[in-house]
Parts: C-alpha cells; sequence; structure tokens
C-alpha cells in the first residue's frame, strides 16, 4: 500500500510540474507587463530578484533605500496626478495547478490521498514605489477576501544619512534578517516563524517570531553594518496589555568580499507580552540568528528561533521551543532553479507544536515575473503519532504584473 501511495505521488509531482509547464505556455508573452518598479525604471525583475520574491544584493538595497535606485534618495521626476498614481499599481497571485495531499481524517477513517485540481489561492492588488523623494508607500490588499495583508508608509534618509529609516504600518519583523519570512525561494512559509505565543486563541496579543503586526520600526545601515529597532502592541490592541512589544536587529553584509558580497549574517532579539486578561499575561521572547551564503549560483542558509515564554498556557507553565530551518537553492540556468528545504520545531515543553519538514522543489521562470513550481512537502512525524498529515504534493503558477 505504501509503495502504491509513494509511486502516485511521485507520478503526481510529474503530471504537475508537466501541467503547469504546458498551461504556462499557453500564457501570452508580457511586453511590458511587469511589476511596478520595473516599469517605473525601466528595469527586468532579474536586476531585483533572483526567483521572485526572493531579492538580491540590489534588490534588498533597492528595498532598504525606499524603493529608490540613487543613493540618498531620487530626485521627483513626476508630478503626483493620475497617471503617476497608476504607475504605482501592479497585481499578484498565486494558483494551484494539481495538489495532492494525505488525508488520515476521512469520514471511514482510513488513511487516503485528496486531489484537487485548478484551484485559485488568492489574487493581491497592491501600490508600492517611491512617491516623492524618500517616501515610500506599500499597500498590498486580499482581491480574494478584501482585507489588507501588509501596508507600509516609508520615510528615508532623514537628514540625508542612511542611518536614520523610519518604517510605520503592518509590517514583519523578519524583513531584513538573513532569512526573510516573505521573500521565500519556496511557496511554503517557514513551520520555525509559525509558533504562537500562548497555547490559547484568547491570547489578545498573540505573536509569532515571523508575523506582521502593526509597528513602527527605525533602521539605519552604512557599509557592512544595517541596525533596526521596531516597536508594536502585539496583533491585537487593547487595554488589557499597557506593555509594548519590541525588537532588535543587527546584520552583517559581506560587502567587498567579491563572489561572497551576497551573503550576510544576522541576529534578532524580540520580547513581549501576550495577555489573557488584564492580570493574566505571558511574557515571551525570541532570539533569532540566521546566515546567508551566497556564490555564484549557489545559495545555502538557514536561520535558528529560540522562544521561551513565562506563562504560555496562562497557568503558570513556562515553555521553550526551538524551531530551524535550512535550505540550498541552485540556478541551474536564467530560467530553471531546484531548493531543498529540512526545517523542524521542537519542545519539551509542548509536543502539540513539534514538526518536521522536508522540502525539495523545481521552480521554472517562464517570464521574469511569472513563474511555475512543482514541490514535494513531505512530513518526518516529529510528533510520533505515526500520521503524516502535513504532507503533500503540488504544483502552482504565481505571477506578479
Amino acid at each position: 500500500m505504501k509503495k502504491h501511495l509513494y509511486a502516485g505521488k511521485s507520478l503526481l509531482l510529474g503530471i504537475a510540474l508537466l501541467t503547469a509547464i504546458g498551461l504556462s505556455l499557453m500564457m501570452p508573452a508580457p511586453s511590458e507587463a511587469v511589476p511596478s518598479f520595473a516599469r517605473k525604471h525601466n528595469m527586468s525583475c532579474t536586476n531585483c530578484h533572483t526567483v521572485f520574491p526572493r531579492l538580491n544584493t540590489f534588490g534588498t538595497n533597492f528595498l532598504r533605500n525606499g524603493f529608490q535606485i540613487a543613493a540618498g534618495g531620487d530626485e521627483p521626476t513626476t508630478k503626483l496626478d493620475f497617471e503617476s498614481a497608476l504607475d504605482l499599481l501592479s497585481i499578484r497571485g498565486k494558483m494551484t495547478v494539481v495538489k495532492a495531499e494525505v488525508d488520515q481524517t476521512l469520514d471511514n477513517g482510513q488513511t487516503g490521498t485528496d486531489y484537487t485540481i485548478g484551484t485559485g489561492e488568492d489574487f493581491y492588488l497592491y501600490a508600492a514605489g517611491s512617491v516623492w523623494k524618500n517616501l515610500s508607500l506599500w499597500v498590498e490588499n486580499s482581491l480574494k477576501n478584501g482585507s489588507t495583508s501588509n501596508y507600509a508608509v516609508g520615510f528615508h534618509n532623514l537628514g540625508g544619512t542612511s542611518l536614520a529609516n523610519i518604517r510605520v504600518g503592518h509590517l514583519t519583523n523578519t524583513e531584513w534578517l538573513s532569512v526573510s519570512n516573505q521573500k521565500r525561494f519556496l511557496d511554503p512559509a517557514y513551520i520555525g516563524y509559525a509558533v504562537s505565543t500562548s497555547s490559547s486563541s484568547s491570547g489578545l496579543d498573540r505573536v509569532t517570531s515571523g508575523g506582521a503586526p502593526d509597528a513602527i520600526e527605525y533602521y539605519g545601515y552604512q557599509g557592512p553594518v544595517f541596525v533596526g529597532a521596531g516597536l508594536t502592541s502585539g496583533s491585537t490592541n487593547t487595554d488589557a496589555n499597557e506593555n509594548f512589544n519590541y525588537w532588535a536587529t543587527l546584520r552583517l553584509d559581506a560587502v567587498g568580499m567579491g563572489e561572497f558580497s551576497a551573503s550576510n549574517v544576522s541576529v534578532q532579539y524580540y520580547s513581549g507580552t501576550d495577555t489573557n486578561s488584564t492580570n493574566v499575561k505571558n511574557e515571551f521572547n525570541f532570539t533569532i540568528i540566521g546566515a546567508d551564503f551566497e556564490w555564484r549560483n549557489l545559495s545555502l542558509y538557514g536561520f535558528y528561533v529560540l522562544g521561551d515564554e513565562d506563562n504560555w498556557n496562562f497557568a503558570g507553565t513556562e515553555r521553550e521551543h526551538t524551531g530551524y530551518g535550512i535550505e540550498a537553492n541552485y540556478i541551474i540556468n536564467p530560467k530553471l532553479a531546484a531548493a531543498l528545504r529540512y526545517e523542524r520545531v521542537e519542545s519539551d515543553d509542548d509536543p502539540t507544536i513539534e514538526k518536521g519538514l522536508i522540502t525539495p522543489g523545481v521552480i521554472w521562470s517562464i517570464r521574469p515575473n511569472i513563474r511555475a513550481m512543482a514541490l514535494y512537502v513531505y512530513d518526518l512525524d516529529d510528533d510520533g503519532n505515526g500520521k503524516r498529515t502535513n504532507s503533500q504534493a503540488f504544483a502552482n503558477l504565481q505571477f506578479a504584473y
């Protein structure tokens, strides 16, 4: 039975990739159909991305500088009119072509595999870019449910120096780390960044080490050194929590080291309080260490999260967990790349959050702004219950215009 199941998954993975390729070939080749940054600056998406959305060195500096190329900020060349506003708009989306996932909670109580074909997962309309010199905007809205997922207004090069930048909005603390929770080479989010503070959904200020709460953040950079600090009230602004959460980030870039100059290391400390009521609180902290080794077409990077909570179940019990991920990416040619990820979450205090995954994947960049991806996520059954409910094989199409 297992042999047939594994053989079926392998066959499905191949079919999924071929299906994605076939559908992609039927799509018209865009002439100027590229995201707003490329349109405004007359660039290709590959100027900023290895395989989007993962950034290269130029893309990282472009983001830090408030979506501006010139050091210190671009001089404004357009008026704030309707035409220039349209130039800030883009749309991105993802569609699952084929998906198979192990279902061990079927009505008949038997293990099986569920298949899904042609599901539209979500599409986003976003406005992003430099709206004036050293003033940036990022607003991303889901067309599926109408919610705004991420937004930020940035003030850059304050006082004429790259050491003073401020962002305000709904933003993630992992933006500047060696391994970002959003700008991923592979599509699935990192499980090591996804553990919520407190075991109860009634926690009014629950966050994760890679979440995106309403926050204000300062950052500055010069040469190889990047520093940042953020402040947030948590996922829900409530009078029950009079304390703010905060984080501090340090990153060192391998500037001037030839073929290794895109490499970097980072460390972040995140501390805060999750509330259940006015008098019941869970004080927590995360320490995140990461490294990114870049050499020619090869990327090797990983991160380690240590989470510590003094009242995770709101009943006086402490919890410590570790989460980590290691990933290798190799760009075979400008259109084809391969990736392999290993990740795990462990806790001696709470076995319900234990999880381990191995994910191989192949990415085909049909156009700089269109990619097809085939993945196989294998559940290592770290919780020891004999079920691999997180195993899935799928192929999807992603685009940005």
